[in-house]
């Protein structure tokens, strides 16, 4: 039983889960059924004109004919039908049949109207069978009613024959989606597993790493070169703090180093109060003098912030790698925050 569970807990692939595969799949199969339809909707129509079309003709000539020679043609017409597929019938104005394998005028057809569906009842060797099919009535000269009506069950058989066809091809185009959705699907999958690879190294302090670009004008390619352009700004400013920070460590280290020896000494020769306090002033000179020199920088450096980044070559860069050292990065955070302490 756990066996069988696991088996149905089982964790499909992440490109499986992805919403380019699901969609790309359903889009598919909903293409193949509408094509279905409509080849099955174009098929019927033809061939329901060209059925139309024949009983017309058929029902134009036997009507031409004199009273004699349409008898003739009837049975003509019934002869030649190992299908079972053909109607006709001649009816006098009561309804009493004359000729043909109809019972009776279909009810409801409308008589000198165009061809349309009825329900009949075809009487010959067999016994009688209802029927659905297309038919027309005309009246001619002497008040009798010629009907002339053909099976629709060509209609049915192609329907039969198109769902044959769907159900042998639906397996394969099920298969062939689902192909193309997973390709589709690790197409993308793969460039966000890039793409995370790439923010961790760059997390981690490799700042000049850059998002490839394909340069087919991909979605991708648009989120890269804005990326890239604010990876550029990124270095750009890392950069400059690093430099300000040493800068500041370059500055502060003489006046500190005096701070540190003034005091030493005070400490080890100063034998009164009163020299005591001489030490701490001049100690508390140098650092404001100190204080001074961070403050200087720090004025220097608001009018530069204040200006949009550019790179290196003078502008974003869409794709390759910065001349900043890896350690660069992990450098200007251990200068900023001595800086602050």
């Amino acid at each position: 039983m756990s066996v069988a569970l696991g088996l149905f807990f089982v964790k499909l692939p992440d490109f499986v889960r992805t919403t380019t595969f699901r969609l790309t799949s359903t889009v598919f199969a909903a293409c193949i059924l509408l094509f279905s339809a409509f080849v099955y909707w174009e098929a019927a129509a033809y061939m329901l004109a060209g059925t139309d079309a024949a009983i017309v003709e058929e029902s134009l000539a036997i009507a031409a004919d004199t009273p004699d020679r349409r008898l003739n043609a009837i049975e003509d017409r019934l002869s030649e039908d190992p299908r079972r597929i053909k109607l006709a019938g001649l009816f006098r104005a009561d309804g009493h049949r004359i000729a043909g394998n109809l019972e009776s005028v279909p009810q409801g057809l409308a008589v000198n109207a165009t061809v349309q569906n009825a329900q009949v009842v075809r009487v010959d060797q067999r016994g009688q069978e209802g029927m659905d099919v297309r038919a027309i009535a005309r009246s001619l000269p002497n008040g009798n009613v010629l009907v002339i009506a053909r099976h629709n069950g060509e209609l049915n058989e192609l329907a039969e024959a198109v769902a044959r066809a769907l159900l042998v091809a639906l397996p394969f185009a099920i298969g062939l989606s689902l192909v193309i959705g997973a390709i589709l699907s690790v197409r993308v999958q793969r460039r966000v597993t890039d793409l995370n690879a790439l923010v961790r190294r760059i997390m981690s302090g490799n700042l000049g790493e850059r998002v490839p670009v394909s340069g087919l004008d991909h979605p991708f390619d648009k989120l890269a070169v804005i990326a890239n352009g604010m990876l550029d700004e990124i270095e750009v400013l890392v950069t400059e703090m690093a430099g300000v920070g040493n800068e500041i460590a370059h500055d502060l280290r003489t006046p500190l180093t005096r701070v540190r020896i003034g005091l030493e000494r005070g400490r080890a020769n100063a034998k009164t109060l009163e020299e005591l306090q001489s030490v701490a002033d001049r100690a508390i000179g140098a650092l404001d003098q100190s204080l001074t020199v961070i403050t200087d920088h720090r004025d220097r450096e608001q009018p530069r912030q204040s200006q949009p980044c550019r790179s290196r070559a003078g502008g974003p860069r869409a794709g390759g790698r910065g001349s900043l050292r890896p350690d660069r990065g992990r450098q200007a955070r251990h200068v900023a925050g001595r800086v602050r302490g």
